[in-house]
């Protein structure tokens, strides 16, 4: 009877031990793809796709939900099977790609507005410099196995701040941390909803 109980005990002890990389073998494993720019007559710096990428990648990490490929495992699994990531991901392609690196959904999208808007006035030896940073983007997740797009969403975000100079001297912000400011927020929105969406 005592060496059956142990042997319970053992066997609870070890199915604890166990369970969480069980379940962590169970969440759905996500490939993030760089963001597209399709910002008409608007500004993009080199990287930009990438610091988005990046940031899904760290915001759907901490959510707890997903297992996720990083961007430079992904690289190495699309190069093995002579694929780019400058080559897009559609539902046309999702399955086909999909079952060559071993995932469950892509997670692709694109900027549609990314810029910085400036207006100025003034008189007597006063200027006065307003500038509004505007941000968009739309993300949609796509199931690998039947090339569905199963979430989609967008988010918008701007910022706003002024400067005034006096003969020349003055102060106020001139912001130009665009991406913490305006893109960042977006991203977050955007995998807060994923989240939300319980896939």
């Amino acid at each position: 009877m005592r060496r059956a109980v142990s042997t319970f005990i053992v066997l609870t002890l070890l199915a604890v031990a166990f369970a969480p990389a069980a379940f962590a073998n169970d969440k759905p494993r996500i490939a993030v793809m760089e963001f597209e720019n399709k910002a008409d007559n608007q500004y993009w710096w080199r990287g930009g796709a990438a610091a988005i990428q990046d940031v899904f990648v760290t915001e759907l990490v901490k959510s707890g939900k997903y297992r996720v490929i990083d961007r430079e495992r992904l690289n190495t699994l699309l190069s093995e099977q002579n694929l780019s990531t400058g080559g897009r991901i559609d539902p046309s392609t999702a399955v086909r790609v999909g079952k060559l690196i071993g995932v469950d959904y892509f997670l692709v999208g694109s900027v549609t507005e990314y810029g910085k808007e400036d207006r100025g006035g003034g008189g007597f030896g006063v200027s006065v410099r307003k500038s509004k940073f505007t941000g968009a983007a739309n993300a949609r997740l796509i199931d690998s196995e039947t090339g569905e797009i199963v979430w989609a969403d967008e988010g918008r975000a701007e910022e706003s701040n002024s400067k005034v100079r006096v003969r020349g001297i003055g102060g106020g912000v001139d912001d130009q941390r665009m991406f913490d400011k305006v893109m960042k927020p977006i991203v977050q929105k955007l995998a807060a909803s994923l989240k939300a969406a319980d896939i």
